[in-house]
């Protein structure tokens, strides 16, 4: 009998009961058990190696979610540097931000390398920076080799830009550039701060133009330098207080228009990355109440909350004008405190509201300042509460025409030098606000609207705006409630005089 068998065979053994077990069947059914066994041994060694993989699989997803969710394994592997950032491309596109590409691009001076060297008409500001080298060098009694040497930020200043793009210069190149921005950004904010006779120097290399335009471009994103930089020079030129007071005063400027030393304090216990971020976190401030972010996980409570808070549409939209808030009885105030900068507060009476917003002074450098300021807080690893955004929001809904404007500029809050009203709304209608802190605008549109809502404060209102807003007004209005009154008189005395004593 030919035994030849494969391993992929059937075998179908039938076993009478009365068939005699021969020593061939005996050796038939020792094989077949062998073959059994062997196949049993490997699909046991195969599942067992399916069931280890997958083991090791969920068991790795599962630790590396819980890292995620946890943050500790990914908070040591991954250390977070904080660099000058280019402007989002984002902010580029569209209508508007075509239009204001302009506005993130410097006109008169290149400060740092992102664009060094890029334009022509930069030249003759690259001469004005070797006048301000040695115009600070005289005024610390410091040559300028020996600043070279003591100004030695090459390593910590690198860090700070983008990786590769600082590869083009060398380390004495690029502590040069450093040195001579620098300079040239304090000279620049110390002639208006201090008001001194060295504007005279900037009017003649730059030009008058120029001079105007040197305040957008210091303050542009892709513009600046690290405030390292403009440190060492403080501590060198004003010993005593680090150029606090410097710094206050030319950031009072920007705010009010006017030079002036406030109380508040511009240099904190952290160091900013640049001048930019220190100028926005001296802008305004949210009061304590209002810096909770909306992406912080607040728990939703039904009795607590409505389905508004959570629906994103309903929660984003804007409020009425400053002439429509006027008209329901909400009237503006100019914050007594301007130290603290804390510019959105709202107060709802009895019979009004206030809305009181700090002093902020408008002049054709404003639309770039605020552009590169929200630039900087939509770039990544900027953790901020965005103040700027949040606030231009607020003066986007506050201001749709002309007649918004005129009131602003009544209470003190808006002084401007654009010429013409309809610049100021036509500026902050281009001015696009991509993100801003949802829960400090939430708050302030629904106690806004709260107050809107209840009759008999919009009733006291109308009576006050619409009857009583002049003096002329006040007294016709007197005049018609006398008639009224004597009319009612006479009218009751008719239907029932007053009884006769003499009878």
């Amino acid at each position: 009998m030919d035994m030849n068998m494969t391993e992929t065979e059937d075998v179908l053994v039938e076993i009478t009961e009365n068939q005699p077990v021969s020593n061939n069947n005996i050796c038939l059914i020792g094989y077949i058990e062998e073959k059994l066994n062997q196949e049993f041994f490997l699909i046991c060694f195969l599942v067992s190696f399916y069931l280890l993989l997958a083991n090791k699989i969920v068991g790795t997803t599962s630790s590396g979610r819980v890292a995620c969710l946890r943050g500790k394994e990914a908070t040591n592997d991954y250390k977070r540097q904080r660099h000058i950032q280019k402007v989002p491309p984002l902010l580029l596109e569209g209508e508007k931000g075509q239009r204001n590409r302009d506005c993130y691009e410097p006109a008169v001076v290149s400060l740092g390398p992102y664009h060094h060297k890029s334009r022509i008409h930069f030249a003759q500001a690259e001469k004005y920076k070797h006048i301000t080298l040695k115009e600070y060098s005289l005024s610390t009694g410091e040559t300028i080799d020996s600043l070279y040497n003591v100004f030695e930020v090459v390593h910590d200043a690198r860090k700070c830009y983008i990786d590769g793009s600082t590869d083009a210069y060398k380390d004495d190149e690029f502590n040069q550039m450093m040195l001579r921005d620098g300079c040239f950004v304090l000279f620049y904010i110390e002639c208006i701060s201090c008001q001194n006779d060295k504007s005279v120097l900037n009017n003649e290399y730059l030009g008058a133009l120029g001079f105007a335009n040197l305040t957008r471009d210091i303050f542009l994103l892709e513009n600046q330098i690290p405030f390292i930089v403009l440190e060492i020079l403080l501590k060198l030129s004003f010993p005593e207080d680090n150029g606090e007071d410097v710094l206050n005063g030319f950031f009072n400027y920007l705010n009010y228009g006017e030079v002036i030393i406030r109380d508040k304090k511009v240099l904190g216990r952290k160091q900013p990355l640049h001048l930019l971020e220190l100028y926005r976190s001296y802008f305004i401030s949210f009061s304590a109440s209002s810096t909770k972010s909306s992406c912080m996980g607040r728990r939703r409570s039904k009795e607590n909350d409505s389905v508004e808070d959570y629906n994103y549409v309903k929660r984003n939209r804007s409020f009425a004008s400053v002439t429509e808030l006027k008209a329901k009885g909400i009237f503006l105030k100019c914050t007594h405190d301007e130290s603290k900068n804390e510019g959105i507060k709202f107060y709802s009476r009895h019979c009004f509201g206030k809305l009181v917003l700090v002093r902020r002074a408008v002049s054709p450098n404003t639309k770039a300042i605020y552009l590169n300021m929200i630039a900087y807080e939509m770039c990544p690893h900027n953790p901020n509460d965005f103040r700027i955004s949040t606030y231009l929001r607020v003066m986007k809904s506050l201001v749709i025409q002309r007649n918004d404007v005129k009131e602003l500029h009544a209470k003190g809050i808006l002084i401007h030098s654009l010429g013409r009203d309809e610049e100021v709304v036509k500026m902050y209608d281009e001015i696009e606000t991509p993100e801003e802190n949802i829960y400090v605008f939430h708050q302030l549109r629904q106690e806004i609207e709260k107050h809107c809502n209840c009759k008999y404060k919009t009733w006291v209102a109308e009576l006050f705006t619409v009857y009583l807003s002049g003096p002329w007004k006040t007294m016709a209005m007197l005049v018609a409630t006398a008639i009224l009154f004597t009319t009612l008189l006479q009218t009751y005395f008719a239907i029932r005089p007053l009884p006769d004593n003499a009878s």
